[in-house]
């Protein structure tokens, strides 16, 4: 999960880093930002932060290696509560992307903002500032290009020409796919190819516990990076994205969901979004709780709800109550 980076100026020597839903996850990443060290050496790097235990990272996600000297602070609204110096002893504090830098402490503390500064000559650059003349002309044939990919994708999906492996569907249907593709899409799919799983050594996989609709709008996710019928199968691909490893496939259903919300079905959203790790769609079906909680509690679902999801309930309790504080 990631939050507000904020980056003054086209050059500047820190930024903040103010955390999104700080309470509702353990592990949080950044948005990646450029930096400039001494020897004018460029890298992209990003921050890390976990609650428990207490760890700020600082990670190089690109392939140059910078050498840097700052300070690493966390902080709430009113204080800062862990500064941590870094090569200020060292004599090359290397940043790589096989060595992030790590900072930890026994304590938990109750923040939310992360800053780094650090100490001239180097200096961070807003991604936004770099410019490149030919910047537009190449994104357009990108575009171009990644439309036609995913077109020959599609076809090959469909016609299913070079085939080495069949999806068996509940009703007998057969569909003709790629076993280098499905595994390059999935981790649950490789594992059972490279270790030449049994229901796979046949050349055949059974999906029989998904309807043949969904299996389909599964592959078509798989092979062009986007189902055909969210609108019908939105949930239950959430539950196959789970099952197979396909975060994107989860993030896409998750952001559908939200909206698709209504009082009726925001219980059902909110444990599947936080069933399936789908932030934006619990913080949006919880708020919908919160402000419509007078309806929901009518609803003959509510009370299932409450004895099936009481750490959820718990959420809810906090969240009105925060409100109701916030009101007063």
């Amino acid at each position: 999960m990631s939050g507000n980076l904020t980056v003054g100026g086209k050059k500047r020597s820190s930024i903040t880093w103010t955390i999104d839903n700080y309470s509702l996850f353990n592990t949080f990443s950044s948005k990646t930002f450029i930096v400039c060290d001494r020897d004018n050496n460029h890298g992209i790097c990003r921050l890390g932060f976990t609650r428990s235990p207490f760890e700020i990272t600082l990670e190089n996600v690109g392939n140059t290696d910078v050498s840097l000297k700052g300070v690493i602070q966390f902080c709430n609204e009113q204080s800062t509560l862990f500064t941590a110096k870094f090569g200020w002893t060292e004599s090359n504090f290397c940043i790589t992307n096989s060595n992030p830098r790590k900072w930890t402490s026994p304590y938990r503390y109750d923040g939310s903002v992360v800053k780094l500064k650090l100490e001239p000559p180097s200096y961070i650059i807003d991604q936004d500032c770099v410019k490149d003349d030919n910047a537009a002309k190449t994104k357009d044939t990108a575009r171009k290009e990644t439309s036609n990919i995913t077109t020959d994708l599609e076809k090959l999906l469909t016609e299913g020409k070079y085939s080495d492996v069949e999806i068996i569907c509940v009703n007998g249907e057969i569909l003709k796919c790629h076993r280098n593709i499905l595994s390059a899409r999935s981790p649950v799919l490789e594992a059972m190819f490279s270790n030449d799983f049994k229901e796979v050594s046949s050349g055949q996989i059974k999906l029989d516990y998904f309807n043949t609709e969904v299996v389909k709008d599964l592959l078509s996710y798989i092979y062009t990076g986007m189902p055909k019928n969210l609108d019908g199968n939105a949930e239950i691909l959430l539950q196959a994205g789970e099952q197979f490893q396909m975060e994107a496939l989860k993030e896409i259903c998750g952001k559908h969901l939200i909206k698709k919300l209504t009082k009726d079905n925001v219980l059902e959203y909110l444990a599947l979004g936080d069933k399936y790790r789908q932030l934006d769609l619990k913080k949006a079906s919880l708020e919908m709780v919160v402000k419509n909680a007078k309806d929901i509690k009518e609803k003959t679902k509510f009370t299932e709800f409450v004895i099936n999801n009481p750490e959820l309930m718990f959420e809810v309790f906090s969240a009105m109550a925060s409100k109701i504080s916030i009101n007063h």
